[in-house]
């Protein structure tokens, strides 16, 4: 109850304050136009006060309904150019309507002046209406100005919430493929050499814990990422043995990267190339001008392998919700290089 009696006592404070507004800017305009004859007398004050709150009130109301109308009835989203149409020419109809109707009305009708009407008419609807034209241009630049600013908040919130829910999706394709493609590393240690799959389960099994760990974070340590793939790497160096050579130049930063990132790379050099003694495949890892970059010689197993492939394009993708700089991929008649952008820890 008491709420309801505060509301109520708001809004009719509002609508004082608002009408004491228009009489001040009615008295305002009529004296700018009439100029010392408006203070002749008593009753032509009075009349010049009721001639410009009439006004002042009938141009008030007409806009605020056209405004709110074409707010909630017309579709700015699907079809703004239509919408902006029907609305300025509501606005513009009805001006004209107004400015002609009120000094007809107000001259003529409740003064009886039809001596000179039509000038008199002509005259004041010209000035109403420019006074108009002026008003409802402020308020629709104000109006097209807050809507763009909420149009913009609005598109960025969107943007935000596709990319996250685009982010977590590709997220949730890595888990998979790591465990599948070490599993079928795991079958080649079996194969090849019985005794050191216990050492490899033992060290899959660390590894699979930090991709555990891990999967939910958008960015990771470089440090921690690059002991993984240092792990990730002892196990592949068990399956090649010298047909495999690591040249790691990164040390210890406190830059960030995507997880799985790097270890993914190393993965794919390692699938789609020819790895053998006499053909040995040499992966590079270093960080160079704000990159962190990984190459390695080209010897591919199948020559036409599309670079945009799952795991690169998952990549780019990731990359391009964490940092404004892409990923670069550079391939050569010997080399393959790609580049991850360094992303910086702010925390520090």
């Amino acid at each position: 109850m008491e709420l309801s009696i505060t509301r109520n006592k708001h809004n009719f404070f509002t609508i004082l304050r608002a009408l004491l507004f228009l009489l001040l800017i009615s008295s305002a305009i009529t004296f700018l136009f009439v100029g010392k004859d408006f203070f002749v007398s008593f009753k032509r004050y009075i009349d010049g006060i009721l001639y410009g709150f009439s006004i002042g009130l009938t141009f008030w109301l007409g806009n605020w309904a056209i405004g709110w109308l074409s707010g909630t009835r017309l579709n700015w989203k699907k079809n703004p150019r239509r919408a902006n149409t029907i609305s300025l020419l509501s606005f513009l109809v009805y001006g004209i309507i107004a400015s002609i109707t009120i000094p007809f009305l107000f001259h003529g009708v409740f003064h009886n002046r039809w001596n000179g009407l039509f000038n008199t008419v002509i005259v004041n609807g010209f000035i109403n209406l420019s006074l108009d034209i002026i008003f409802v241009s402020i308020y629709y630049t104000k109006y097209l100005v807050k809507y763009y600013e909420k149009s913009l908040v609005n598109e960025e919130v969107f943007k935000r919430e596709s990319l996250l829910a685009k982010y977590e999706a590709l997220k949730n394709q890595v888990n998979p493929h790591f465990l599948f493609n070490s599993l079928n590393t795991l079958s080649g240690v079996v194969e090849n050499d019985p005794a050191k799959a216990v050492g490899f389960i033992k060290k899959l099994s660390d590894i699979y814990r930090y991709v555990l760990e891990q999967r939910d974070k958008e960015v990771v340590m470089l440090n921690d990422e690059m002991k993984f793939v240092s792990d990730y790497l002892h196990l592949a160096k068990i399956r090649y043995g010298n047909g495999l050579t690591i040249k790691n130049t990164i040390g210890s930063t406190t830059f960030l990267v995507a997880p799985l990132g790097l270890q993914m790379l190393v993965e794919n050099a390692i699938k789609h190339n020819i790895i053998g003694d006499d053909m040995p495949l040499t992966i590079e890892l270093s960080v160079e001008n704000g990159f962190i970059i990984i190459k390695n010689n080209l010897q591919r197993k199948h020559p036409g392998f599309d670079t945009s492939s799952l795991g690169l394009e998952n990549l780019k993708n990731r990359y391009q919700y964490i940092t404004e700089k892409p990923v670069e991929i550079i391939e050569s008649l010997n080399s393959f290089i790609v580049k991850l952008p360094v992303i910086e820890n702010n925390k520090q």
